[in-house]
C-alpha cells in the first residue's frame, strides 16, 4: 500500500476514507493538531488501525448476474433502433459490428468471430 492510500489533503487537514461493504469509515485530522506532518502521521495510524479491524477487501466470487441494461442476455448482442440485432466484437483492437434480422444469427456470428463455437 502506498504511504497515502485512502488519505486526501484538504485546505485545513487530512481526510481518511475507507469503504467496506457499502459502508464509509472516515475521519478528519486538522493541521492545527500538531501541524501538517503530525496530523498526517495521526491519519496514517488511524487508517492502519482501521484497516486491521476491517480486514482485507472481499472480492465478488462466482458468476455475476446479467447487467440491468443487457436485454439480449448475451454480451456483445444488442438491438438497434431499427429493430435489428447487432453483433459486436473486437478485431486487432478495432470494434466491429454486423446487423442481423434474427437474434440467433447474431449470436452465431459473434461466436464465430470470437472463435468460441
Amino acid at each position: 500500500m502506498s504511504r497515502h492510500a485512502n488519505i486526501t489533503r484538504g485546505p485545513a487537514g487530512w481526510t481518511v476514507r475507507i469503504l467496506r461493504e457499502g459502508q464509509l469509515h472516515s475521519k478528519y485530522f486538522r493541521f492545527s493538531n500538531g501541524g501538517i506532518r503530525k496530523s498526517l502521521a495521526q491519519a496514517q495510524r488511524w487508517r492502519d488501525k482501521k484497516l486491521r479491524e476491517l480486514g482485507d477487501r472481499q472480492w465478488h466470487k462466482g458468476p455475476r448476474k446479467k447487467a440491468a441494461n443487457n436485454t439480449s442476455g448475451m454480451t456483445g448482442i444488442s438491438k438497434n433502433v431499427y429493430g435489428r440485432w447487432v453483433a459486436t466484437w473486437q478485431e486487432d483492437g478495432v470494434q466491429r459490428f454486423k446487423t442481423f434480422k434474427f437474434k440467433k444469427d447474431a449470436i452465431e456470428h459473434r461466436k464465430a468471430m470470437l472463435g468460441t463455437e
